[in-house]
């Protein structure tokens, strides 16, 4: 089954990024990546490893931080020397990479949870659904 929150859903089993996959996908209420990170980092499964770096896709955020203030500590950010990837790369301290899409916050509820229900566990299961997204919308 897969770990997640209102928000965040990441794969389960994951020893490992595999190329052209997700790690999991991530639906911030808001644009601003200095706001929405700390929620991230709180969802982030302790067990996975801590983050080290967030890399980001310029097009997705409203402010472009190179670093941000979280759970007492600052993470240093950087942008994708590509636009439109809709993806987060997280760099762990022990230097493996996760892979995160980025849903639109401006999606609705049912876009959103479609999105989430596509990122499957490692045994090829969809993720559980998502009812306390019924009344959730993108911006707050």
């Amino acid at each position: 089954m897969a770990t997640r929150s209102a928000r965040v859903v990441f794969r389960d089993g994951v020893e490992t990024h595999v190329p052209e996959s997700a790690d999991g996908a991530w639906w911030p209420r808001t644009r601003s990546l200095a706001d929405e990170l700390p929620a991230f980092f709180t969802a982030w499964p302790k067990d996975r490893g801590r983050i080290h770096r967030i890399l980001y896709s310029p097009p997705d955020w409203d402010d472009r931080p190179r670093s941000v203030a979280v759970s007492e500590r600052r993470v240093k950010t950087g942008r994708f020397p590509r636009d439109d990837t809709h993806q987060l790369t997280v760099t762990l301290a022990n230097r493996s990479v996760r892979v995160i899409t980025v849903i639109d916050p401006d999606a609705t509820a049912t876009e959103a949870s479609d999105l989430m229900r596509r990122l499957t566990d490692a045994d090829g299961r969809p993720p559980e659904d998502h009812p306390e997204w019924d009344n959730e919308g993108g911006h707050t």
